[in-house]
């Protein structure tokens, strides 16, 4: 039989493992690296996506001088639950919502809204616009989110990260449903502008009360901020580098 002494340091000894194991009990993500950002391309699957996801974040790269491209890949036609003329409609509201924001830098792909597919189409269309634009940052969907043209437009960016070597990070934004995110940017000083540039998307605010869904959005993700005051708002983000393929394996549920 072992010592007492001995079996009590055992003990000890796994206790710390399992405490190593197990982390902080409350780990908050961390900040954003803003100042990292060279230059950021934004892929939006349908209008109001790229508002929703991280408006905020495109004031603050705007106003830090980062050159910033915002790509509509659908035509935003509503996959036949819109009236003739809805896609040059919302596409003529994504404009309008950018300008807001203060993007200038916009182009859209014209695919058919609610049918997109990881076909050569589209991996082309995405690629072109990855090669052209260089950018260090990527933003897209997730690739778990539960609308199928989101998850199909974020394989689409993972790959073309890929295909790219100045692409540094691929971040998930926010749309459909909330992340387990690594890493959080306070935009309470954007929160309200970032709501204008979204009543611009009038098409879709027809369909739901997206306004008050992404301002309680913003308001509880501000809670990850640590800090208690009223007013605390913030953007969630997965962020995926070269190291693990930009998120390869995550990329299930794909038609």
């Amino acid at each position: 039989m072992k010592p007492l002494t001995s079996m009590l340091a055992g003990w000890r000894e796994k206790r710390r493992g399992r405490q190593a194991m197990a982390g902080p009990l409350h780990e908050l993500p961390a900040a954003m690296p803003l100042a990292e950002a060279r230059r950021v391309l934004v892929f939006a699957p349908h209008p109001d996506d790229e508002t929703i996801g991280c408006a905020g974040l495109l004031l603050q790269l705007v106003a830090a001088g980062v050159p910033v491209r915002v790509v509509l890949v659908s035509d935003g036609g509503g996959a036949g639950a819109l009236p003739a003329g809805a896609a040059a409609e919302r596409q003529a509201e994504f404009r309008a919502a950018l300008a807001v924001l203060g993007v200038s830098d916009s182009t859209a792909l014209g695919l058919p809204d609610g049918r997109l597919r990881l076909d050569r189409q589209l991996l082309q269309a995405v690629r072109l616009q990855v090669q052209d634009h260089r950018p260090d940052w990527v933003l897209c969907p997730a690739a778990l989110d539960p609308h199928r043209d989101h998850r199909v437009v974020a394989e689409a960016a993972r790959r073309a990260a890929c295909s790219c070597p100045t692409v540094q990070r691929l971040w998930w934004y926010e749309t459909w449903a909330p992340l387990p995110p690594t890493h959080v940017l306070d935009i309470g000083e954007q929160l309200e502008s970032k709501l204008r540039a979204l009543q611009a998307h009038r098409t879709a605010l027809a369909c739901g009360n997206y306004l008050e869904a992404t301002r309680a959005l913003a308001i509880y993700r501000g809670l990850l901020l640590g800090r208690p005051q009223a007013g605390a708002a913030a953007e969630a983000f997965v962020c995926h580098g070269r190291a693990d393929a930009f998120g390869l394996g995550w990329q299930g549920g794909l038609p």
